[in-house]
């Protein structure tokens, strides 16, 4: 059984407005645990911290979709970065 998870409370004219801007459901999304950018399931990406998990219930982002929307690195080259070929 696929866990479930809970969406934040939003006002409805919130939701209707994510429908309609989207195409998809956030509520949906979050509680199948189905990202409402790419349609990925977020059980197979790890989020970064608990605000990114938080992030997730609240917008139904997955972290690369996140990642992507608020223009943060991927922890990958966020370290190529700082360490460099080292």
């Amino acid at each position: 059984m696929k866990k479930t998870f809970q969406a934040t409370p939003k006002v409805p004219i919130l939701d209707e407005f994510y429908k309609k801007t989207l195409g998809v459901d956030r509520v949906k999304s979050v509680e199948t645990g189905t990202c409402a950018s790419c349609g990925g399931d977020v059980l197979k990406t790890a989020f970064r911290d608990p605000g990114s998990f938080k992030e997730f219930t609240i917008s139904g982002l997955c972290q690369p979709c996140q990642d992507s929307v608020f223009g943060v690195k991927a922890p990958d080259s966020f370290m190529k970065e700082v360490l460099g070929d080292w």
